[in-house]
């Protein structure tokens, strides 16, 4: 079967709100809902300080979305619990899990583990529903073009990233310490059998992609707990350092964005 036809049944059926069982593979997909409590006080504190403006008036510690969320798990059917795990990052600006939806059955099919669909802050479905709403988003895309004189790869994909990073570059690095916070605690609920689907000290791999790349290699590195000390991480399309990267692209942010962000890290905290 052709991955985009498979693409389109997986997306048909998937659900963050009920358990899905593909009739024609041994696998289900399961739902699970996450609240995140580690570190909330210190990321609270950094967000309290990022200023608001006109495209998104809500601070973004008040963003609910993003603190509590549904996330899913593909399993092979009918496990009650199991002892392997397989996370799955994906990248930057992302939306949906669309394209994933195949990787995710892909591996569970091959290893026999779950694959967990887990997404970083701001993004999947941790956002208002009008960050990724096309009709919603052009105006912004017009406006961008008239502030910003020669302004390449704006989109509507790209338009909530790119504002938000451009008039506060510092959410870059607050938004990847919330997910590395929100990653530890997905692991410590694991590896202590506090999960409804894993047993006590299940393994724990990382598949990782583009951002989610980079992401992974600073929580292997960190290692909160000796949680990953017998970890495996796979790298796809990732893992340059930050100098090396290039993030000006139709579907990840606009070139004064990147421009934003790259000098802010690299110049301005130097």
């Amino acid at each position: 079967m052709e991955i985009s036809t498979r693409t389109k049944q997986l997306k048909a059926i998937f659900s963050y709100d009920k358990k899905v069982i593909l009739e024609d593979q041994p696998l289900e997909i399961r739902p699970y809902h996450f609240i995140q409590n580690m570190g909330v006080n210190e990321i609270e504190q950094f967000q309290q300080l990022l200023p608001t403006n006109e495209f998104c008036s809500i601070p973004d510690n008040n963003i609910q979305e993003n603190k509590s969320f549904s996330y899913t798990i593909f399993t092979p059917k009918g496990s009650r619990k199991t002892n392997q795990a397989i996370l799955l990052l994906h990248g930057l600006n992302e939306r949906n899990w669309d394209k994933y939806l195949t990787w995710a059955e892909y591996l569970s099919l091959a290893t026999g583990k779950a694959v967990i669909l887990f997404p970083i802050a701001f993004h999947m479905n941790r956002t208002p529903g009008n960050w990724y709403n096309p009709r919603a988003l052009m105006p912004w895309v017009a406006r961008r073009k008239q502030e910003v004189e020669h302004l390449n790869n704006s989109t509507f994909v790209n338009v909530a990233l790119s504002y938000r990073l451009s008039d506060t570059p510092l959410r870059f690095y607050i938004s990847g310490k919330e997910s590395m916070f929100n990653l530890w605690q997905l692991f410590r609920e694991i590896k202590t059998g506090q999960h409804l689907l894993f047993e006590k000290d299940s393994s724990i791999n990382i598949f990782a992609y583009s951002i989610g790349a980079f992401l992974s290699q600073i929580l292997m590195l960190a290692n909160p707990e000796h949680l990953l000390d017998d970890s495996k991480l796979f790298l796809f399309c990732g893992g340059s350092i930050f100098s090396q990267m290039d993030g000006s692209a139709r579907d990840i942010m606009d070139q004064e964005a990147y421009r934003r962000v790259k000098n802010y890290l690299l110049v301005e905290l130097n």
